[in-house]
């Protein structure tokens, strides 16, 4: 089977999500409840009742299985990778049936080993910080998500780990991968600061959203929403979206020679840009007094 399907599912995402947000925001009196509430979630979501959306849609809290599932599941991606890449082992055919069915029988191995070994490393310490936050950090309301939109968060992270494997020497029938260390260049280096940067900042975000739920003893004592006035929130609606954006954007730049990864970037680009508009005019509906100067998700543009 000669499709790449990992490929075809990520652009129809993105599509997806675009023509989406168009629809809300020219058509959204038109647009059924159902459809409404498939797409808009948190502090968006739709509050008119409807009892078949109400039996396909889970708590939002439960974002963090997200992370429970791919955390771990990253840590053994990379363990595969540097065994693969240190000492040469037999790659099991049942890996390589499974990546020629979602990525395609044609597949190249276009990703050298050091790419793919240090977009993995920061991918381990995204995750990892993503678990930390949904776990220990976030404050959840009691919205709700579609079921949908909860399974695509688990079908990312698998196709995260499968586009960049299905692509990497080694990974590939009669391709092999060594790992040098001393071959990764300083522009990717560069990528890599910037990434762990972009998460730590996501991080620190995620501290501003959760006090404005607690007391000064770190007691919960609010599941509403309050506008967020420290850190990136002085400059943009949406800081969490901007982080995660340049978080793919650098690993795309890492793995610049890969074919497939690139669309995942696109669907992330796409899905983050379309919620920090969601939640800037959000904002500027609810609170009278929410500053008129704050961008949507690139400071001082737009």
């Amino acid at each position: 089977m000669d499709t790449n399907i990992m490929r075809h599912f990520f652009i129809f995402n993105s599509v997806n999500i675009i023509l989406m947000s168009l629809s809300f925001n020219f058509l959204e009196s038109y647009l059924p409840t159902l459809i409404k509430r498939a797409f808009l979630y948190g502090k968006f979501s739709v509050k008119t009742p409807h009892t078949i959306a109400a039996k396909l849609e889970v708590p939002k809290r439960w974002f963090r299985h997200f992370y429970i599932f791919c955390a771990p599941l990253m840590t053994i991606t990379l363990c595969l990778l540097s065994y693969k890449n240190l000492y040469n082992v037999n790659i099991p055919e049942i890996v390589f049936t499974l990546l020629d069915t979602l990525l395609g029988t044609s597949r190249k191995p276009l990703i050298s080993a050091e790419d793919a070994f240090l977009a993995v490393v920061i991918l381990n310490i995204h995750c990892w910080k993503r678990f930390y936050e949904s776990c220990f950090i976030n404050v959840y309301s009691n919205q709700k998500i579609h079921v949908f939109l909860y399974f695509i968060g688990f079908a990312h992270y698998i196709g995260i780990i499968l586009c960049i494997l299905g692509e990497s020497g080694g990974f590939v029938k009669d391709s092999h991968a060594i790992l040098f260390l001393h071959k990764v260049t300083t522009v990717k280096l560069v990528c890599a600061f910037i990434c762990l940067w972009a998460s730590y900042e996501q991080l620190k975000t995620n501290f501003i959203l959760a006090r404005l739920r607690k007391n000064s003893h770190g007691d919960i004592v609010s599941l509403e929403h309050k506008i967020p006035f420290d850190g990136l929130f002085k400059y943009i609606a949406g800081p969490l979206q901007l982080c995660e954006a340049i978080v793919y954007l650098m690993l795309s730049m890492i793995l610049c020679q890969a074919s497939t990864f690139h669309y995942i970037t696109l669907w992330v680009i796409s899905n983050q840009v379309v919620c920090a508009y969601l939640s800037d005019q959000w904002y500027r509906k609810t609170f009278t007094n929410y500053p008129k100067e704050r961008k949507i998700i690139i400071p001082y543009i737009w």
